[in-house]
């Protein structure tokens, strides 16, 4: 073997071990390395304040970008749940939402489901006519007795929600389904009675349009 090709295979075989080396190393720094992230210490409910007392900090075996977790603790983060969560969970960013961006408004309801705080709901006020519309899907329920609940809106829907609330539009509500699309239509009793015969009852009479 010429000095050149001996040169070669000497450096060759050298850029091999250099990569294992590297390849070791990275693995056993991989393996020994954490982040700090929030756990949540009992179980919270949607719309409950985001509380000291509810999280603690942890080191969990990851690399940062491993996976979305929150890192701001409730001293630096006005906040409220935006979901139910449990016991050991690791809160993540979009477990929040920050106080600034919502608001909780009064509203009473007509015959309401048994409700309790932290489940979300749909609320269908209604027209002349008789007709029903969605006008709030998966809001969250703060508070509730009987037919008075309080939810978390938007805050750029506040206004909106504070004259619907004060009016004497009756409001009905429906849990949430998750995943569920509903028509956001104006629909009366006639086509929804349609709808849910199906083609028995296809010959009953067109809606007419409510007076205005």
């Amino acid at each position: 073997m010429s000095h050149r090709r001996l040169a070669a295979a000497v450096f060759f075989s050298a850029v091999i071990v250099a990569v294992l080396a590297l390849i070791v190393y990275t693995e056993r720094s991989n393996a020994t390395q954490t982040v700090s992230v929030l756990i949540v210490t009992h179980d919270v409910s949607a719309g409950s304040s985001y509380d000291v007392s509810d999280v603690q900090l942890v080191q969990v075996r990851a690399q940062a970008g491993d996976f979305n977790y929150e890192t701001r603790a409730p001293a630096l983060f006005p906040a409220r749940f935006a979901r139910n969560l449990a016991t050991n969970d690791i809160l993540r960013a979009d477990d929040l939402i920050a106080n600034a961006a919502q608001s909780v408004v009064a509203l009473t309801v007509e015959t309401p489901p048994p409700l309790s705080a932290g489940q979300s709901i749909d609320i269908f006020a209604a027209l002349a006519g008789d007709q029903q519309v969605l006008v709030g899907h998966d809001l969250v329920v703060n508070t509730v007795s009987g037919g008075s609940v309080t939810v978390l809106v938007p805050v750029a829907d506040e206004a909106a929600w504070i004259a619907v609330g004060s009016s004497n539009v009756a409001l009905h509500v429906a849990v949430t389904v998750a995943g569920a699309q509903i028509a956001p239509s104006p629909l009366g009793a006639t086509a929804a009675i349609r709808i849910l015969c199906g083609t028995a009852c296809a010959a009953l009479p067109d809606e007419q349009a409510p007076t205005p």
